[in-house]
Formats: structure tokens, sequence, C-alpha cells
């Protein structure tokens, strides 16, 4: 699995640390949610299907532990790492009894967080890589916490097309066969976006970004998500 495959979540309440890690993350390859606060991570929609969180256990209002708590028990599958200056022996089995994969002590370089996240993301399992699901027989779309959506004859075409593509990218003309559309017609453009948008919209009600489908101006389309077809 490549970096640019894993999402993060980021939950640190020292605003300048946050962002030289949120940074550090993004520069190498990371997809980055970061937050300040439990309770603002608990809000973000996409935060509990991130892959691996890593979190502050001393946090303003509701502590790290409690969060990770939250996030094993709306994605058992997520991975844990928790950053803290609280050491002792006594500090690290709570930690690890609230769910952590690794405690990892304070300061610590962005090359060796880098370095526990491979490690861990290597031992995760499999599909904890993976953002939907999508069963050929149903036409079922879903996530890791089980949500889940119907999707029509079309888009179920358009999502495998995409999904089996060379970088999951498509042109037009190349979505226009796999729809049966006439790839000369001058509103195929047009008739493509109200289509690939019927299939975003259906995405997002499974709580993926708006943006898994990403318009390549004047190519066609790109799917920006991992899919498991099963």
């Amino acid at each position: 699995m490549s970096e640019k495959s894993l999402n993060l979540l980021l939950v640190e309440d020292h605003l300048a640390l946050r962002e030289v890690l949120a940074e550090s993350l993004v520069d190498f390859g990371y997809q980055v949610r970061a937050f300040e606060s439990a309770e603002d991570a608990l809000v973000d929609e996409l935060a509990e299907s991130c892959h691996i969180a890593i979190l502050d256990v001393n946090l303003p209002g509701e502590d790290g532990l409690y969060l990770a708590n939250q996030l094993r028990l709306k994605n058992p599958r997520i991975g844990i790492i928790f950053l803290t200056v609280r050491n002792q022996v006594a500090d690290r089995l709570s930690g690890y009894e609230a769910g952590a994969d690794l405690y990892l002590p304070k300061p610590i370089s962005p090359d060796e967080l880098h370095a526990a996240i491979k490690a861990l993301s290597r031992r995760l399992p499999i599909d904890a890589n993976i953002d939907v699901f999508f069963n050929l027989f149903s036409s079922e779309l879903s996530n890791a916490q089980n949500d889940s959506v119907i999707l029509s004859d079309e888009e179920s075409r358009l999502l495998i097309a995409l999904s089996q593509a060379a970088k999951q990218q498509l042109e037009f003309w190349e979505l226009a066969e796999s729809l049966g559309l006439d790839v000369e017609n001058i509103n195929l453009r047009t008739t493509l976006e109200k289509r690939i948008s019927r299939l975003r919209k259906k995405l997002t009600q499974i709580n993926q970004s708006s943006t898994s489908i990403k318009s390549i101006r004047g190519v066609g389309y790109q799917l920006t998500l991992s899919i498991k077809l099963q």
C-alpha cells in the first residue's frame, strides 16, 4: 500500500505542533485531517473512516483515550497511534487498553512518525486500506462502517470502468463507450457530467468526499478513492 492511499486523522491541541506534523505528513504523501480536540474530530463525517489516527492523550475536553475508544467503536479496523509526554508504565497500559496499536513518546521527529505509520500500515487488515466495497451481484456500494447504497446499472458500469482503468482515470470517449453512448454527440460531456454527478452523490451518501471522482479539465475523470470489487 502506498502512502498516498492512506488517510490519517491527527488530533493535537498544540497549534504549532499540529501544523508541523500535518505539513510533514502531507509532504510524505498522506491525506491528513487535523483537529485540536476530540469533540471536533468526532463531529467530522470523515474522521472515523481514516485508516490511522494519531492522537495526543492530553486534550482539552474529552481526552485521547476517550477518542480512541469512540473511533474503535465506529471503525474496528482503524489503526491508533498515541503521541504523549505521559510515558509511565501505567500510562502506556491505559493507552493500550484504550485501543492503541503504538504508544510513542513526545517529542517525536516527523521521520520517526512516518516510519511508525508505515510499520503499522503493514499490520493492518488488508480491507482497512479500502475506502469502499462494491458487490458486483447486488450492486451494493458500502464503506468500512457498513453504510451502504444501491447503484443503478449505469452507475455501476461507470464505477467499475473507472476502478479498473490505469490510474483509475478515463477519457470522455472511454467513459462514453462504457455506457454505450455516441462518442460523436456534441452534448457528450454534458451528458457524462450528469451521470458522474449522480454517482458522486451516491458516494457522498456513504461518507465519501465529493471529490472522490475528480474532473480532469478537457480530458475526462479520475476515481480518487480505493475500491474493492467483490
